[in-house]
């Protein structure tokens, strides 16, 4: 019997929002989608990651309870520490009470998507992968399909398994995974189901034909023992989503743009992007096509998705944006550079043709650590004079360009280097520089990373379970330190909660200082289109959107991303003369 559809594609779910822009547009499986259906295969996607899904489920007299308990408990957890403790004891039963409605929701979908697959004799079902309770959802609808539908295919892709690779399978149901571009896999995937009569017969034949591994790597995770010299003639043209109406029911328009593949430098000690062969720009001509697409659809708000833009090609992205006459606002990643005159006329460039955000990887002020610990190939002076490049820029084009730094702290030691020196002179380097918000992180460990292939040399110690729970793990830079437990390593001597109470001694050195701390870039771009431009904006819509997060409502969220969607929508209809 011929299935109704080729293939579902699942954006997993998590019982809690993470971040204030969750409810972004899902470009990713709608590109997954466009590429099929343009090979005439039919394809549909579930994605519940939307404005209201925070709240599904959970009964209203709930939401409101929890609301002004948390309301309660983020106004007491510096001023009064017993009363807070007294709070979270009161609150303990109510939040437990939401998740379990929560998670009678999620397994609700989980019946729903098992009945699609019945329902349209499915056989292949892709699943989009992310990190902590997302995860385990994620796993758990692999075992009731399993169950279920013992024979559908159980592709896991998207964010977890770029990161943890071969781990994705350790106590899972998934039958494949795809590090990379999954277009012409799921293409090579569907073509191959149409031909067998089982499951066992398509496993078989898939390691058999088209790749060995259950972990299939493709595009610039293809290659990791070296680059081929003929790397450019292996690029095919990146696919633009076309988004359905429902795509864009109940979410945030902002859309994630893909400028480029992996990193120039890409030799980070620390970082996961390392598992990406080398850096692959993507035509400008391509990137201005899906600027005016997105535009057409009332898209006015844009994030670059490499994990550096190059100065170079930002330039010439942003000539292309000013010839075709683009109103759009975007943001990127960026790296810092030695600052020339060049540098500073492309940041001019940028910003006249709509960057109003950037994310830069500083890790730390301390330049021998960045050296010896990171492997980051800058210098303080470096990310100083970047910054003021911007800055300058930003002034002479009278528009502006927000600025958010990552630190990483705690971070390993050298000899004759101590923690408190580290913390110093991260903190001069926020001092000289006053970015629009810092983003700091507890020092993470991933597979296939120095710190991991190297982690006596670093001094963390990891016990076997490590990268299992934190794959499980729902990290929150905001989880108080006494809900943290030892996941597994530690660093110099720290367990993970003194490594966490780390972290936050600098977080709350930094908020002293009037910055606000751990807000996105692509949040930094929003909220500036929408008026919120001075530093008190910025702690109140971190503060109102930390509340939503942690009593589960999107009150406040709600609000914002109406204000977003229809200045985005003004923006995508202007000419860029009207701006």
């Amino acid at each position: 019997m011929r299935s109704k559809l080729d293939i579902l594609l699942v954006n997993s779910m998590a019982p809690r929002q993470r971040i204030a822009s969750d409810a972004a547009l899902e470009n990713s499986l709608a590109t997954l989608r466009t590429y099929l259906e343009d090979k005439e295969f039919l394809v549909e996607i579930i994605d519940e990651q939307r404005i209201s899904a925070t709240e599904a489920g959970v009964p209203k007299w709930c939401l409101q309870l929890l609301q002004l308990i948390v309301r309660l408990q983020m106004k007491a957890y510096r001023k009064a520490r017993y009363f807070w403790l007294v709070l979270m004891l009161i609150g303990w039963p109510i939040q437990a009470l939401s998740m379990h409605y929560r998670n009678q929701y999620l397994s609700c979908k989980i019946d729903d998507i098992i009945q699609t697959l019945r329902d349209n004799n499915i056989h292949l079902l892709g699943i989009k992968v992310w990190y902590g309770d997302s995860f385990k959802w994620s796993k758990l609808l692999a075992a009731k399909v399993k169950a279920a539908c013992p024979e559908v295919i159980i592709i896991a892709g998207g964010p977890q398994v770029k990161v943890y690779g071969e781990h994705i399978f350790h106590e899972s149901d998934f039958d494949v995974a795809i590090m990379g571009p999954g277009e012409e896999i799921l293409e090579k995937m569907i073509v191959l189901d149409r031909q067998v009569s089982s499951k066992s017969e398509f496993l078989h034949r898939f390691h058999a034909e088209i790749d060995p591994s259950r972990l299939v790597q493709s595009g610039i995770f293809q290659c990791m023992d070296g680059v081929d010299a003929d790397q450019e003639h292996r690029y095919q043209p990146t696919i633009i989503p076309r988004y359905r109406a429902v795509d864009l029911e109940d979410k945030l328009l902002f859309h994630t743009l893909v400028d480029g593949f992996g990193c120039t430098w890409n030799k980070c000690n620390f970082c996961s992007h390392t598992r990406q062969a080398f850096y692959q720009p993507r035509p400008v001509q391509e990137i201005v096509k899906e600027f005016e697409l997105m535009s057409r659809q009332g898209i006015g708000f844009f994030r670059f998705s490499s994990s550096e833009t190059p100065v170079e090609h930002g330039k010439n992205i942003a000539q292309a944006i000013l010839e075709k006459g683009l109103t759009v606002n975007y943001s990127m990643f960026i790296r810092a550079v030695k600052v020339t005159p060049e540098v500073y006329d492309a940041y001019c460039l940028l910003i006249q043709s709509g960057l109003r955000a950037v994310f830069m990887g500083g890790e730390t002020g301390h330049d021998l650590i960045n050296e010896k610990v990171m492997n980051k190939g800058i210098h303080k002076k470096e990310l100083v004079d970047t910054i003021t490049c911007i800055r300058l820029a930003a002034t002479a084009v009278g528009k502006s360009c927000r600025i958010g730094l990552s630190l990483i702290y705690p971070t390993p030691v050298v000899d004759g280097v101590t923690l408190q020196d580290v913390f110093e002179e991260n903190m001069r380097l926020i001092q000289e520089t006053l970015p629009d918000t810092v983003i700091v992180n507890p020092p993470a460990v991933f597979p296939k990373t120095s710190w991991m292939n190297n982690a006596n040399a670093f001094g963390f110690s990891i016990t076997p379970d490590f990268v299992y729970n934190m794959m499980q793990y729902e990290y929150s830079t905001y989880k108080p330190v006494e809900l943290w437990g030892n996941l597994g390593f530690s660093l110099q001597g720290k367990t993970t909660p003194e490594i966490i109470k780390e972290t936050g001694r600098l977080r709350t050195a930094i908020a002293a200082l009037g910055i606000p701390t751990d807000i996105s870039d692509e949040c930094l771009m929003m909220t500036e289109a929408i008026g919120y431009t001075t530093k008190a904006d910025l702690l109140q819509f971190k503060s109102e959107s930390l509340q939503d997060i942690m009593s589960g409502s999107n009150r406040y969220m709600r609000e914002v991303i109406e204000k977003i969607n229809t200045q985005g929508r003004h923006m995508a209809n202007s000419k860029l003369n009207a701006r």
